[in-house]
C-alpha cells in the first residue's frame, strides 16, 4: 500500500505518504471535567499518543491497527475512531478507558475520517475505492457507500447544515455531500491536490489546503463559489480555524512551518517555525494554544496563539500525523 501511494504522490517518500492523515484529541471522563486531551496518531509506531494539554505530558500510548492515520471524535458517545490504512480497518477507542475496543473492517484505503457528535455515524474516505463509507460503530457494519471523486482524503462535517465536505485530491476539487440524500450536490474546483479541509464556526467558509500548488482555496459554502486563493508555504497539508473564527492555521511540510492567516482579509500575517514535517494542527477550546503534530521527528509543538511563540515540544512517537481536529472536551 505504501509503495502504491508513493508512486501516486511522486514527491512523497516511503515515510511521507500523503494519504496518511488525521489525528484527533479527546478528554477522557476519568481525568476530570475541566481538562482537554490531544489524541495523536503515530503512523510508524502503530499507536495513538494521549496528551494532557494541561501538563503537556503524554499520559498513555494506545495500540491500534497498522499505520494509523485519521482520527475522529464523538464526545457525546465517549468514542474516538482511527483509520488504519495498512490493516484496512477503523479502530474504535473508548474515551473512558483509553483502550481500543474493536477494529472494524473498512475498504482498501481508509484515509480521512469524521463522525457525528452522537457517534452513531462514522464517515470514512477511501483513497482507492473513491467513496465514503458510512459505518455504524455499534454493529461494525458499513450501512452505505457514497461515490465521490478521485482519491478522497480530508473531510469536514457540518452537522447543523447536514453537509459533508470531501477533498478529492486527484480531481482538484471539493465535493459537497447532502447527508439527507447521501448524494454529491456540488463540486468546487480548487488548487492542485487538495488534502486538508477546515471550516469556519458559522459554516460559511471552507478552506481547502492544496498540497502541490502550495496554496489554500477559500470557498463560500452558501454560494459554492471560490472567494480567493491564498499562497502559503511549500507542500501545505492540514488546516484548523481558531474557535473564534478569526485565524486560520496551515501546516507547511517542506518549510517546517505554520502559516497564520487572518480570516477577515484572507492574508498570511505571520509564519511560525515548527519541527520537522508538520502535518496535523488544532487548537485548545479557548484558542489560546496551537498544537502541531510533526511527522519528521515524532513530536508535537505547543504554540502560544497570542505571542505566536513555541512554548514546548512534546515527544509523541514515530510518524506523528494528526490530520483533522484532535483536541476536545467530552460533553
Amino acid at each position: 500500500m505504501l509503495s502504491a501511494l508513493v508512486q501516486s504522490i511522486k514527491k512523497a517518500t516511503l515515510f511521507r505518504v500523503a494519504f496518511f492523515v488525521i489525528s484527533a484529541s479527546v478528554l477522557s471522563g476519568c481525568f476530570g471535567d475541566d481538562k482537554q486531551y490531544a489524541f495523536i496518531t503515530n503512523q510508524l509506531a502503530n499507536n495513538v499518543s494521549v496528551i494532557d494539554t494541561t501538563s503537556n505530558q503524554v499520559i498513555k500510548q494506545i495500540p491500534v491497527g497498522e499505520s494509523p492515520a485519521g482520527i475522529a471524535l464523538s464526545p457525546s458517545a465517549r468514542m474516538a475512531f482511527v483509520t488504519n490504512p495498512d490493516s484496512q480497518t477503523v479502530s474504535v477507542i473508548d474515551l473512558e478507558t483509553l483502550e481500543q475496543t474493536k477494529e472494524i473492517k473498512a475498504g482498501p484505503g481508509p484515509v480521512g475520517i469524521v463522525a457525528n457528535q452522537q457517534g452513531s455515524e462514522v464517515y470514512v474516505a477511501d483513497w482507492y475505492d473513491n467513496n465514503i463509507s458510512i459505518i455504524n460503530p455499534e454493529s461494525g457494519e458499513i450501512s452505505q457507500r457514497i461515490s465521490v471523486g478521485q482519491s478522497p482524503a480530508g473531510m469536514v462535517l457540518d452537522e447543523a447544515r447536514q453537509r459533508l465536505y470531501v477533498a478529492n485530491r486527484d480531481d482538484n476539487a471539493v465535493a459537497f455531500i447532502d447527508l439527507e440524500s447521501h448524494q454529491v450536490v456540488r463540486s468546487v474546483e480548487t488548487g492542485e491536490a487538495p488534502f486538508g479541509l477546515a471550516l469556519t464556526p458559522d459554516g460559511q467558509f471552507l478552506y481547502s489546503v492544496n498540497v502541490q500548488s502550495g496554496d489554500v482555496t477559500v470557498i463560500d459554502t452558501r454560494e459554492a463559489e471560490v472567494v480567493t486563493t491564498i499562497p502559503v508555504g511549500e507542500w501545505p497539508y492540514c488546516a484548523a480555524v481558531s474557535p473564534h473564527g478569526k485565524k486560520l492555521y496551515v501546516t507547511n511540510q517542506d518549510d517546517s512551518s505554520l502559516s497564520v492567516i487572518d480570516v477577515a482579509s484572507n492574508k498570511v500575517t505571520s509564519t511560525i517555525a515548527v519541527e520537522d514535517t508538520p502535518e496535523g494542527v488544532d487548537t485548545t477550546k479557548d484558542g489560546s494554544r496551537i498544537y502541531v503534530a510533526n511527522w519528521g521527528n515524532g513530536t508535537v509543538s505547543v504554540i502560544d496563539a497570542a505571542t505566536e511563540k513555541t512554548l514546548q515540544v512534546i515527544q509523541a512517537a514515530k510518524g506523528s500525523r494528526a490530520f483533522g481536529r484532535f483536541i476536545s472536551e467530552l460533553d
